[in-house]
């Protein structure tokens, strides 16, 4: 059968597997299989066994919920899960299942919904967490915020409401384990379940330092003991399997901006040892992809005798399996040459673990001393088309750092044609490009556009200097990146149109496309997504604008005499000298780069007689191009196509 481009509405057809969890004696993978139900506009999720002696892959849950986090309990005989839509009108909600099959039990529904479910190691109880009201409830919809921190982006408000931790045993009540102005992250069982520990700050600063601490409570209840010293940053904590020892990802410089997170481990209350500190990469860093249902962060993952413990993190143009020696600190790639996205270990030592790579979505792998691919949902798609394969390059920039670099071809390539660009611009800017698909970029390519991209300056997957070196510099060093890297590109593939140049990105690529048509005339047409028009008017209402002055220009603040500094940092500063006609594409519903940065945008070109359209889209957050509804994310794609046709 002859192959065809690729189109939008190629996005129904898409499988995507996620959050793959081995049974404790290796014999099954339990993992989440989303599809797409485009009549519905919604994801259907459903959880599957894959059995790992034979690959056998079969659904295990049906019905119309999302099942998703599936969790094994310590005798491999049930499995527990959450599940939104199997009530109407109910939040997510807490099951278990018996592995041989039957009804999923209820066993917690809480108002505001559950997450983080673990089960005890006997198996007999399970812990959570959910959001409480601190206070009375109030009768009134009238908000009252008394705290800087009360909404997030796809979670919404929580003004009053506080996330805490639970216990319950099947069949029992949930049980409120603590209470108080402060939030309850990353509970973990301790091994002979007597106690849970738990990472947060209590302290009145809470809502902006970047301290915390991890917490131990009796798993009865009682009053939480801080197990360390307020000198961290903690993102993430596991149990060593005998229980002496505590592995956390974290930095001992949490003030600084922009640091690597390493893997330290320390015996409970005792000091901290670094195990990465020869690793100059960042732990917790992930692929960029838009045809990818991100997996939960499990954190650390030890082994069955504690010897080592399993992460994935970038390494550009990857994002590799490792394993260390919790020991000698010994570091072993044990896959690469994709982007690995979740793992699990079982008690013998099988690797369970799904990964992407540029031409193909995440897929279900198993490794047991060598890889095995378990799994092909989207090859009887991906055989039907024709897809642009990434080429990398790399240049100097101008300190005389080797970046990467990469450009797709336009389906269809003849050498002695010329063809337009486009320029795509990851977000972060701890973003990172490399080994993951983008549907976007190969619908760019059916067009017959060349698509060049890079990790310039402040990206993750590189050492920590690089990913530093926009920090207090946004709009100057990553703008030099980007101009010598699009120089370089033209320059080496002289097939490349420069008179039909096109440049677009999201979040902070929404920021550097803004800020780089003020700059510039070079582009012909630009596509902005959830994009940042002003430093000033984001800081008080994005959800994490707040967190983020000195990071901009190395001012402080926003006020006094820093306001002018952040000023200069922002596009809008310069959008008199804006000549490319510029589309915008932004969520009603981003609390991240909130709605109003997209329309002052727009309304700052219209006064400046730029070709400008703005594009709303209602009911939907930052992440509209990535887990956004089925029908707008198609919508999103046919606006951007449309415009760079017009244009370019």
């Amino acid at each position: 059968m002859a192959k065809r481009n690729i189109k939008v509405e190629d996005l129904r057809a898409f499988k995507f597997v996620s959050d793959p969890q081995i049974s404790p004696d290796g014999s099954r993978i339990a993992f989440v299989y989303s599809e797409i139900d485009h009549e519905e506009d919604k994801y259907l999720r459903h959880i599957w066994f894959a059995e790992t002696s034979t690959g056998k892959l079969t659904q295990f849950t049906y019905g119309p919920g999302a099942d998703t986090y599936p969790r094994w309990s310590p005798d491999g005989k049930k499995l527990l899960f959450l599940s939104n839509g199997r009530q109407p009108d109910k939040k997510t909600q807490l099951y278990v299942i018996n592995i041989g099959g039957g009804e999923a039990q209820l066993i917690a529904d809480t108002e505001n919904g559950v997450s983080s479910p673990a089960w005890s190691p006997d198996g007999k109880s399970l812990l959570f967490t959910s959001k409480v009201w601190t206070e009375e409830k109030p009768e009134s919809d009238v908000k009252r915020i008394t705290r800087i921190r009360y909404k997030f982006n796809n979670v919404g408000f929580f003004e009053g409401r506080r996330t805490h931790l639970f216990t319950v045993k099947p069949g029992g009540k949930p049980k409120q384990l603590t209470k108080g102005e402060y939030d309850v992250n990353n509970p973990k069982w301790s091994q002979d379940g007597k106690s849970i520990t738990f990472i947060t700050n209590m302290e009145p600063d809470q809502d902006t330092s970047k301290v915390n601490d991890i917490y131990r409570i009796p798993a009865k209840g009682g009053n939480p003991e801080k197990i360390t010293d307020s000198k961290y940053n903690m993102s993430n904590h596991s149990h060593s399997p005998d229980g002496e020892y505590i592995a956390y990802v974290g930095t001992d410089r949490p003030e600084e901006l922009a640091v690597d997170l390493d893997l330290y481990k320390m015996k409970n209350g005792g000091k901290p040892k670094c195990l990465t500190d020869g690793f100059n990469r960042s732990l917790g860093m992930g692929m960029g992809g838009d045809l990818r249902v991100a997996s939960p962060d499990d954190g650390p993952v030890w082994s069955g005798d504690g010897k080592y413990i399993y992460f994935s993190t970038s390494d550009t143009p990857y994002c590799n399996l490792y394993r260390i020696n919790t020991s000698n600190k010994k570091l072993e790639t044990l896959v690469t040459d994709k982007s690995v996205d979740g793992v699990s270990v079982s008690n013998n030592g099988l690797i369970a673990y799904n990964a992407m790579t540029a031409l193909e979505p995440c897929e279900l792998y198993l490794y047991d001393g060598a890889e095995k691919k378990l799994s092909s949902f989207n090859k009887k798609l991906l055989d039907k088309l024709t897809l642009s394969a990434p080429e990398h390059f790399t240049f100097q920039n101008r300190q005389g750092r080797t970046v990467d670099g990469w450009i797709m071809k336009p389906t269809g390539w003849k050498k002695d044609q010329k063809y337009p660009c486009v320029l795509e611009m990851h977000g972060g800017p701890r973003g990172i490009y490399g080994e993951g698909i983008f549907q976007e970029f190969q619908l760019l390519a059916a067009e017959g556009w060349a698509v060049i991209y890079t990790n310039p300056r402040g990206s993750a997957g590189y050492e920590e200097e690089y990913t530093q070196g926009v920090m207090r510099h946004y709009g100057e060093v990553d703008y030099d990146d980007f101009m010598d890297f699009t120089d370089e590109a033209i320059k080496r593939y002289p097939w490349i149109d420069e008179q039909r140049l096109g440049l677009t990105g999201g979040s902070y690529g929404g920021y550097t496309t803004n800020w780089i048509i003020g700059h510039t005339d070079r582009f012909k047409a630009a596509v902005t997504c959830r994009s940042i028009a002003n430093w000033l008017s984001k800081f008080g209402v994005s959800d994490i604008g707040f967190m983020q002055p000195e990071s901009i220009s190395g001012a402080k603040t926003y006020w006094g005499d820093d306001l002018l500094e952040q000023m200069k940092h922002s596009p809008i500063y310069y959008v008199d000298k804006v000549k490319t006609p510029c589309l915008l594409i932004h969520s009603e519903q981003d609390y991240r780069c909130p709605m109003a940065e997209g329309e002052q945008w727009f309304t700052a070109l219209k006064l400046n007689n730029v070709p400008t359209e703005l594009i709303r889209f209602p009911d939907e957050n930052h992440e509209l191009s990535r887990s956004g509804k089925p029908k707008h994310r198609e919508e999103r794609f046919q606006h951007i196509l449309r415009w760079f046709r017009e244009y370019l």
